[in-house]
């Protein structure tokens, strides 16, 4: 087809007595025209591969089964292994925490030294519309200790990547007021308004491979135990919080 198509501008040309640069030039346009370049569509061709993907992927994540784990944490109640009461939570921060703050802005004031925690390799930081990311030293070190053996008992039992969420902090006096406005139940004593304490959620955990799905209980019970193990160190106090759906967790 290619062929005949030569012969026919050539011999138009030819009879019409043109320069044979006007042959060249409009020989070059027919095949541009009509062949195209192979580069030019792939960008095109790859973007709806890559859609395709994408959904597909989101697909199998909602498919996947749901694998189980070993557990073994007391077979009781976890409201009853973690009941320790607000009162033991408030003395440990008093003993060693920070001195309770009205913003942002008194943390450059203090005695005790308090540190800036981000999401990282041990836990994701939640959106924290009522608390500012940061904690004494000693209770940033437990909270990256129970993120650390959280995923590595997951991994070690054969699930995949796992990371807790983090979903409380330090709060000050004004996020504290928030809070109460919006929740009653809120208490004014706060152990989280001494840099001691966070929450850690049991109904949401982060999945960095959604298309394992390790059950929702044995997640919220590896947690449990190393809290109960953490806790039985003398390292913290834990309360099970029923309502807010988080181990409340102080450091001591």
């Amino acid at each position: 087809m290619l062929v005949m198509t030569f012969f026919m501008f050539f011999h138009l040309i030819h009879s019409m007595k043109l320069p044979i640069y006007i042959f060249i030039a409009a020989l070059a346009c027919g095949v541009m025209s009509c062949g195209g370049s192979a580069d030019d569509a792939a960008p095109a061709t790859d973007s709806v591969t890559q859609v395709e993907q994408v959904a597909d992927a989101s697909n199998s994540a909602a498919d996947s089964v749901v694998h189980r784990l070993p557990t073994y944490i007391v077979p009781r109640p976890l409201r009853t292994i973690f009941c320790d009461v607000n009162d033991l939570h408030l003395a440990a921060a008093e003993a060693g925490g920070i001195e309770p703050i009205a913003s942002l802005r008194d943390a450059y004031m203090l005695r005790v030294p308090i540190q800036r925690i981000e999401s990282c390799d041990a836990y994701i930081l939640d959106n924290l519309s009522h608390s500012l990311p940061f904690l004494v030293p000693r209770a940033a070190s437990l909270l990256n200790d129970i993120g650390r053996r959280f995923a590595d008992t997951i991994r070690a039992r054969g699930g995949h990547e796992y990371r807790i969420k983090v979903t409380s902090v330090l709060r000050t006096d004004r996020s504290v007021a928030k809070l109460r406005r919006r929740n009653l139940n809120a208490s004014e004593a706060s152990a989280h308004s001494y840099a001691t304490t966070f929450d850690i959620s049991y109904s949401k955990f982060i999945a960095l491979e959604p298309d394992f799905v390790v059950d929702q209980g044995d997640l919220k019970n590896i947690l449990a135990e190393i809290l109960y193990d953490e806790r039985e160190k003398g390292r913290c106090y834990v309360k099970f919080e029923v309502k807010q759906g988080c181990f409340h967790i102080t450091a001591r």
